[in-house]
């Protein structure tokens, strides 16, 4: 069973970036509630823990009356689920994840941080490359396809946002993945 979830999840993942990547995907923007999504997503991603049973520690934190991005829900969840799964896949149990929401100029930035395993400092340039999952042996442990970073760069751009990581490349020490999206413009009438 296993298998064929892995195998379900690569075949997605191709499709969806050879898509995403010959111009097929069209955006159906419209005005997002970046918080809501956020909330769903670890929701899932808190009953997959206790599913799993890996205790995890999940927290969505974002100040109140947030203006909705200009955005794909789907695709802005993707992007969320994305980076909120890889965050959990390379945190061990009892780790914490956090999702931090907040507004600047002009664009809501979202910052999900974690206390896994790090990025070592010499695979963080080749980070969204495609297929590309490092040397770690803690890494090449985890089940993946290489994809998921790289549909996440995509769909950002794809949305006229920005994506960047941090991470000091120490174990326990974790990461931080950032992206941002334009905030919907009130037009003055």
């Amino acid at each position: 069973r296993n298998n064929i979830e892995r195998l379900n999840v690569l075949v997605n993942d191709l499709l969806d970036i050879s898509r995403i990547e010959s111009g097929r995907v069209t955006l159906n923007s419209r005005p997002v509630n970046l918080y809501e999504i956020a909330e769903e997503v670890v929701t899932e991603t808190l009953r997959r823990s206790q599913t799993e049973n890996k205790p995890m520690a999940l927290s969505v934190d974002a100040p109140k009356n947030l203006p909705p991005v200009i955005g794909d829900k789907d695709r802005v969840r993707q992007i969320l689920s994305n980076l909120v799964n890889n965050a959990y896949n390379y945190t061990p149990e009892n780790g914490t994840i956090h999702v931090n929401i907040h507004q600047q100029n002009g664009e809501l930035q979202v910052d999900v941080q974690d206390n896994g395993i790090g990025i070592k400092v010499e695979d963080q340039a080749r980070l969204f490359e495609r297929f590309y999952r490092g040397e770690d042996p803690l890494v090449l442990a985890t089940p993946g396809t290489g994809l998921g970073l790289p549909i996440v760069r995509q769909l950002v751009e794809m949305h006229k946002g920005k994506l960047w990581m941090q991470s000091t490349g120490v174990p326990g020490e974790g990461s931080i993945f950032s992206f941002t999206l334009p905030v919907e413009k009130m037009e003055n009438k």
